[in-house]
């Protein structure tokens, strides 16, 4: 970058002189105009320049082990003020197939685990004046769109347990809510009981005290805050159980009475006359996004939320392509390897016993059970 010498004025000096007493004339000759150099006036205050908000980092996207899932959805659709997930031939998330989410109306809230990957077929811009962007700072995505705009084809790679929020960097925080929720993956086993320390409520601010396990992404022992990065997420699904060994209002940090207030699940619990020990959310009985709350003071908290998502299995799920019908004979259609089968493979009576071992609980889902054309007589 070139740099500009600053301005130099000049003057030119007429000289008077005087010879034998007379009185000598100088030669006129025409100035260059001076530049006028700006003086403040005394006192006048300096002018404040204008603030600006640096952009988050983007970070490098990662690469994702070998065993997650990987979601597919139709688009992802960026508006003024607000986000619309439009889901495709699946239901995740507790969304069902072909459902329009808005960010703004319940928010959108996309739960995976590490190893996994979301698979956008479209992300575009509804726009028709401004410029948007689709960003998961966190995650390596930041796509410009201009009006109309839009791409195919955009995945996004999950490696690590966190919540990334979805956002506009063109119009950062004025989208509603979207966020993506890396979780443990559950193995298969019922209802879970998580259990915590404290949760506290106090002037502007709600604060999580993670007990001796860690959950959600959050170390044990640690202190989320719903007004500090992403505020509290916890995810949990039907059945399970949140157990607190006390819910309390600060006493330090406190200049009124508060209340713990989740509106969705009918909780609304005065906090003035001393804590709740225990306490406990659950056993779970709906799906959704709860808002937790203070409804003396309602949104004045930050973000706290409660992802509820359906019941897990109580045993294990076992995937068979088809099982076919013939003269004499019946033969199994293998996807993956289970009782000694290898993946794929077509184990049929004739060649001998089919066998198949489950507990109680256990699932066998068999895509087709169908009889053979060409090895059927009747």
């Amino acid at each position: 970058m070139k740099r500009l010498a600053p301005p130099v004025l000049v003057a030119l000096v007429a000289v008077l002189a005087a010879a034998c007493g007379a009185e000598a004339t100088a030669t006129p000759s025409e100035a260059p105009a001076a530049t006028a150099t700006a003086t403040p006036e005394p006192g006048a205050p300096e002018p404040t320049p204008t603030p600006t908000i640096a952009p988050p980092a983007i970070a490098e996207a990662c690469t994702p082990e070998e065993g997650g899932t990987v979601y597919e959805v139709s688009e992802f659709v960026v508006r003024d003020g607000a986000f619309e997930l439009v889901m495709g031939a699946e239901a995740y998330w507790g969304y069902e197939a072909g459902a329009r989410v808005s960010s703004t109306a319940g928010g959108i809230i996309i739960k995976v685990s590490p190893n996994d990957v979301i698979r956008i077929g479209t992300v575009r811009s509804a726009a028709t004046v401004n410029l948007h962007a689709f960003t998961v700072a966190a995650l390596g995505v930041n796509i410009t769109l201009v009006p109309g705009g839009s791409q195919d084809g955009v995945e996004i790679a999950i490696c690590e347990l966190g919540s990334y929020a979805i956002d506009d960097n063109t119009d950062r925080g004025r989208h509603g809510l979207a966020e993506i929720v890396s979780k443990e993956r559950k193995a298969v086993g019922g209802p879970v009981v998580y259990v915590l320390d404290n949760w506290v409520v106090e002037d502007g601010n709600f604060e999580l005290r993670m007990g001796a396990e860690p959950y959600w992404g959050y170390e044990a022992e640690s202190r989320p805050l719903s007004k500090t990065g992403d505020g509290i997420i916890m995810t949990a699904n039907v059945g399970d159980t949140l157990q607190f060994a006390r819910l309390r209002q600060s006493g330090s940090r406190s200049s009124k009475p508060h209340n713990f207030t989740i509106e969705g699940l009918g909780i609304d619990i005065p906090l003035a006359d001393g804590a709740i020990e225990p306490f406990e959310i659950g056993p779970l009985t709906i799906e959704g996004t709860f808002v937790i709350d203070d409804s003396t003071d309602p949104g004045e908290h930050g973000k706290a939320v409660l992802i509820v998502g359906p019941a897990l299995a109580t045993g294990t799920v076992y995937e068979i392509d088809a099982f076919v019908v013939e003269d004499g004979n019946f033969e199994m259609r293998m996807l993956e390897g289970y009782w000694g089968y290898q993946a794929e493979g077509r184990p049929s009576t004739r060649a001998g016993d089919i066998l198949i071992t489950a507990k109680v609980g256990d699932t066998i889902k068999i895509g087709v059970i169908r009889q053979s054309g060409s090895r059927s007589t009747k």
